[in-house]
């Protein structure tokens, strides 16, 4: 829960510091790689996706280095609630990862800790991190 919450205000906080972030749409994708459409080179930096309704709800925030998911990646649902989120290493998971595949809040707070429990999925420690 703590996590969440970190991940969530880092993310916000980036978001609000005019950090300028890519809309994943305007990049196109050669051999799993996202690319910037006029050169082709992969791209790196700080990523968004939008709902197509309403086109300015964020679905998607994170970043991209040499073209592959990279850093802290949080997906949401419509409702603006966390559908997953977590952590990538040059395009491979790592690190604990959270999912809320349910988009509605129980109004309960042990059972909104169970639930994020019971959706906690492990993965190699990213780089600089210590298993345990």
């Amino acid at each position: 829960m703590i996590r969440v919450l970190l991940l969530s205000a880092s993310l916000s906080a980036a978001a609000c510091s005019g950090r300028e972030r890519t809309d994943l749409a305007a990049l196109d994708v050669v051999d799993s790689v996202y690319v910037v459409p006029e050169t082709l080179e992969p791209f790196s930096g700080a990523i968004v996706r939008y709902f197509e309704e309403p086109s300015d709800q964020v679905q998607l925030e994170g970043g991209l280095r040499d073209g592959v998911f990279d850093g802290d990646l949080v997906v949401y649902h419509p409702n603006g609630r966390v559908r997953y989120m977590g952590s990538f290493r040059d395009g491979e998971r790592c690190g604990p990862w959270t999912e809320n595949a349910d988009s509605t809040e129980t109004g309960n707070v042990y059972a909104e800790v169970m639930r994020e429990v019971e959706t906690l999925g492990l993965y190699p420690p990213c780089d600089g991190e210590e298993a345990g």
